[in-house]
């Protein structure tokens, strides 16, 4: 087992230690950068929640079309396990793609602000 020395072990740290911490600008970047910045925090924030909106009518929709699939469609999936995975498979697209297509409205309804601005406080 090699031994490390002390010195090799401070050099390995601070490096990590620049690495993972990084210096704050100035306060003139800052403020040159700071609407720049918060435009782009909004557009996170708003196209976060999208995404957020979208995974759970995904979720919603996964679970209506898992009960609306006939159970006995071995003719069209298969039989087995494989004919159980097509048909998940199946289910799994449907709700994803009818989620990013936003027919149905669910995710949109979910990120719509309240009229007062409350935003569900």
């Amino acid at each position: 087992m090699p031994i490390i020395s002390p010195t090799a072990a401070a050099d390995q740290a601070m490096w990590t230690a620049r690495q993972t911490v990084r210096p704050t600008p100035s306060a003139d970047v800052r403020s040159v950068g700071a609407t720049a910045a918060q435009e782009q925090s909004g557009q996170t924030q708003k196209s976060k929640a999208k995404e957020a909106g979208q995974q759970f009518e995904a979720m919603y929709l996964r679970q209506m079309l898992e009960e609306c699939m006939p159970k006995d469609s071995e003719s069209l999936f298969g039989d087995g396990t494989a004919g159980t995975v097509w048909r998940g498979m199946m289910v799994d697209t449907l709700a994803t793609t009818l989620s990013k297509s936003g027919t149905i409205g669910i995710a949109q309804m979910i990120i719509k602000p309240e009229p007062d601005g409350s935003r569900g406080q």
